[in-house]
């Protein structure tokens, strides 16, 4: 977007980050106040419309009439480019047998160590250590726990996986505290 030409400084974009997704503003590269008067909004929108237009003119058409796409079709016009990640949790004795390692792949987002640490700590369970990779949209952490010392026996392993799967299911951001 060049807003030099209009004799404007460029916006700036910052996010804030809410429980339903993450919420976009544009704010002023000066005073990095948010825009909020109307006629400046137009002009922006109007500049992006123009520039998506130029870069991508088969999708006029849907943007004049304000076509809105179904988010489950990739292939449309403007449609939403998300992949879909699956869950995975697997839990099993480490090679040594002092703990037991669990595998968690799921879709990256914030607050999702936090929330996986609290369902542990809310059962009781002791991470000895952890590696925390991130894949793009694919978050792959790996935990080495214990109960009580002890790795995990069968019981626990069904609690732990059930309790996490539905957690992580639920897809809220921790509110109350980070580590």
């Amino acid at each position: 977007m060049d807003c030099a030409e209009q004799g404007q400084p460029p916006p700036r974009l910052g996010a804030q980050v809410q429980a339903a997704g993450t919420t976009f503003f544009i704010t002023d590269a000066d005073t990095s106040e948010k825009i909020v008067k109307s006629v400046r909004l137009e002009d922006i929108r109007m500049t992006v419309l123009t520039s998506l237009v130029a870069k991508f003119p088969e999708a006029s058409e849907a943007m004049a009439s304000g076509y809105k796409t179904d988010s489950d079709s990739p292939n449309k016009v403007l449609g939403t480019r998300r992949t879909v990640v699956q869950t995975t949790i697997d839990v099993a004795e480490s090679s040594n047998g002092s703990c037991s390692v669990l595998k968690i792949e799921t879709r990256d987002r914030p607050g999702l160590l936090v929330d996986i640490v609290r369902v542990l700590k809310d059962i009781n369970l002791n991470v000895v250590s952890a590696e925390i990779d991130t894949e793009g949209r694919l978050a792959k952490d790996e935990f080495f726990i214990t109960y009580h010392g002890e790795p995990l026996s069968s019981p626990m392993v069904l609690l732990v996986t059930n309790a996490l799967q539905y957690y992580l299911s639920l897809g809220e951001v921790a509110k109350e505290e980070s580590y």
